[in-house]
């Protein structure tokens, strides 16, 4: 027969605390960027304000309690940093998300205490049961740096910025599961554009009476466009006489795809050989203008 000996020890010091879930309802939303934001690649960075708000309603329980609240925003892919995705391609326009004017902290749902980087958190006021109290306006700053001038012409997007409410501890700290969400969009459009970089220097053409050969001068500039944009440049009027001697004008390309960097062109003026012109005496000059024309 098997014995088994039992010795009770007495129970001391056990306290058995029931956590108390706080019961709060909340609705959150946030404003997208409008669809006419137009980015210029070469320009300073960019930034765009928006604005989160919603309410909070709290049952009877928590009145009293005050519950803290966490607005976080996520982080997307890549998680370095947010980027728009050119319609029917594959090219990134990269973005970020900020809670400051001042762009030093990236808004996102890290947990951080007391508004570091990461979220917003605030404390609900002392009310009424049942009853909403609203939050915000909070304004995030979102951000294009420049310089991004490898991006083709076309509309950006991300439909799917998620803004999370959510409760959070007296020192900011995010907790416990999301209470709501609120997507968004970032939109922009990169256009079909181009400058002249280095504008049109003067072209001159240096003739002496009846010359036995052929004189040529040129003028030189450079265009910047927009990535992998087509565009074509024509000169008018392509003729032209000054005293009495008459030239032509020739580009050195009728066409090109922008490549964001500038572009040099050259336009090469010749008068024929053999010409009188109506200099009388000494050196004469005048001048013409002519028009260099890019269409994209």
């Amino acid at each position: 027969m098997k014995r088994f000996l039992f010795k009770l020890l007495p129970i001391t010091g056990m306290f058995i605390t029931w956590g108390t879930a706080h019961a709060v309802i909340c609705s959150i939303s946030a404003t997208s960027m409008p669809l006419s934001t137009v980015y210029l690649a070469p320009a300073a960075t960019q930034t765009y304000t928006g604005t989160i708000s919603g309410n909070c309603t709290p049952e009877a329980l928590e009145v009293g309690t005050r519950p803290y609240i966490y607005i976080g925003i996520d982080q997307g892919n890549p998680p370095a940093g947010r980027a728009m995705v050119r319609q029917n391609g594959a090219d990134l326009l990269n973005y970020q998300i900020y809670r400051d004017v001042g762009l030093t902290n990236i808004w996102n749902e890290a947990a951080a205490a007391n508004n570091g980087p990461g979220g917003v958190s605030y404390r609900m006021a002392t009310g009424v049961a049942n009853t909403a109290q609203a939050f915000g306006p909070y304004s995030y700053y979102l951000n294009i740096p420049a310089g991004q001038t490898t991006n083709p012409a076309g509309i950006y997007n991300d439909s799917a910025v998620t803004a999370t409410i959510r409760l959070s501890t007296n020192t900011g700290l995010a907790t416990g599961a999301v209470i709501n969400t609120a997507v968004f969009s970032a939109n922009a459009s990169i256009q079909h554009s181009c400058y002249f970089s280095t504008n049109p220097s003067t072209l001159n053409l240096n003739y002496t009476s009846f010359t036995g050969t052929a004189v040529t001068g040129a003028s030189s500039f450079a265009l910047s466009c927009t990535f992998n944009s087509p565009y074509t440049l024509a000169i008018a009027p392509t003729t032209g006489t000054a005293l009495g001697i008459t030239y032509s004008l020739a580009l050195s390309a009728a066409l090109g795809t922008g490549t964001a960097a500038p572009q040099n062109f050259t336009v090469t003026g010749t008068a024929a050989a053999g010409q009188a012109g109506t200099c009388a005496i000494g050196v004469c000059s005048a001048n013409n203008p002519h028009t260099v024309t890019v269409t994209f």
